[in-house]
C-alpha cells in the first residue's frame, strides 16, 4: 500500500479519478461512474470550469455568467443508515464537473507539492500520529479494504501497545465532523490563517480555490463539506492536520511531555501516565476545534 502523499501529482490525479475514490460507500453494483468520470475529465481537459458556465443577459443588457453556487442541490444527497436503527448519515455524490475541476486544482503540480509539504509540517510532532491519510492499494485488494486493514494494524494494535506504556487513555471524537467543517479553514490549513485572511479573494491560492469549489457544491454555504468520497476525506485531513499542528504548538507552550496521541480522522486517543495531562490536552483540543467551527 502507498500513502497518497507519497504519490506525484500525476499519480494522485489518477487515484482521485478512480470510481472507488469518487464514492467510498456501498452502492448496488449497477452504479458505475468510471466512464462518466473519464468522459468529463477528457471534456474539461484542464480548462477552468468557468469556461463552461452558461450565461444570461441582465436588465442592463450586460452578459453575466451563472455560477454553481447560485443553485441548490448541485450534488445528489441521500441518507445512509449505519446500523439499521437510528444512525443516519448524510452522503453526497458530487457533481462530476465540480469533482473533476477540484481534482485538477488539487493535483496541479505546484499545488500538489505545496499540499504535500504542508502535510509534512502537520506531522512533524511524532507524539501526534495520524493514520487516516488515504491509501492506494498496491495489490489485488481494494483501496477501501487496504484502509480497513491499515486501521486495524495501526489504531487497534498501537492502542494495545500504548496501553502497556501508559496508565490512562482518553477517547474523544468530533461531533458531525464533515457537516461542521468551516470551508474557510481549508485555506487557513494550507497557507496559514494570517496569509489566507490577507489574500482571501486570491483564487490563485489553492486553498481559496478549494474553498470556492466547496461553496459551489453547497449553494454558497461555508459550513460543511460533502461526505462520501476519498477526495473529501483528504480535504478533511487538511483541516484536521492543521488542528494537529495547532495542538502540538499549544502542548509545547504549556510544557506537556508525558503523552502520545493517535488519530484516525475525527477519532482521538490520548495516552498519558497522568490523567490531568490527558484532560489538559483534551481542553486544548476543544479550544482549537471550536475555533475551526467544530466540537468534540
Amino acid at each position: 500500500m502507498t500513502k497518497i502523499l507519497d504519490l506525484n501529482h500525476t499519480e494522485a490525479r489518477q487515484y482521485f479519478l478512480k470510481e472507488e475514490s469518487y464514492f467510498n460507500f456501498d452502492l448496488p453494483s449497477y452504479f458505475a461512474f468510471e466512464n462518466l468520470l473519464q468522459a468529463v475529465s477528457a471534456h474539461i481537459n484542464n480548462q477552468d470550469l468557468s469556461t463552461f458556465y452558461s450565461t444570461y443577459t441582465n436588465q442592463g443588457g450586460h452578459t453575466k455568467k451563472h455560477f454553481p453556487a447560485e443553485f441548490e442541490d448541485v450534488n445528489y444527497k441521500f441518507l445512509n443508515n449505519k446500523d439499521g436503527k437510528f444512525a443516519w448519515r448524510p452522503f453526497q455524490l458530487i457533481h462530476p464537473a465540480l469533482y473533476i475541476s477540484l481534482v485538477n486544482t488539487i493535483t496541479e503540480q505546484t499545488n500538489w507539492n505545496l499540499i504535500v509539504a504542508r502535510f509534512a509540517q502537520f506531522q512533524a510532532n511524532t507524539n501526534i500520529r495520524c493514520y487516516s491519510i488515504p491509501l492506494r492499494s498496491d495489490n489485488e485488494q481494494s483501496d477501501r479494504a487496504t484502509s480497513v486493514s491499515q486501521w486495524w494494524q495501526t489504531i487497534e494494535q498501537q492502542s494495545l501497545e500504548l496501553a502497556l506504556k501508559y496508565d490512562y487513555v482518553l477517547h474523544t471524537d468530533i461531533s458531525d465532523c464533515y457537516g461542521s467543517i468551516y470551508t474557510h479553514s481549508v485555506p487557513w490549513a494550507i497557507h496559514t490563517k494570517a496569509t489566507a485572511k490577507v489574500h482571501r479573494r486570491d483564487l490563485t491560492l489553492v486553498g481559496n480555490s478549494i474553498d470556492k469549489h466547496l461553496q459551489d457544491m453547497a449553494y454558497g454555504q461555508t459550513n460543511g463539506i460533502p461526505q462520501g468520497s476519498v477526495l473529501m476525506d483528504f480535504i478533511a485531513e487538511m483541516v484536521l492536520g492543521y488542528a494537529d499542528l495547532e495542538l502540538s504548538d499549544r502542548i509545547q507552550q504549556d510544557g506537556l511531555v508525558d503523552y502520545e496521541i493517535i488519530r484516525y480522522r475525527d477519532d482521538y486517543r490520548i495516552f498519558s501516565n497522568n490523567p490531568q495531562t490527558a484532560e489538559h490536552i483534551t481542553k486544548l483540543l476543544t479550544e482549537i476545534l471550536i475555533e475551526l467551527g467544530m466540537r468534540p
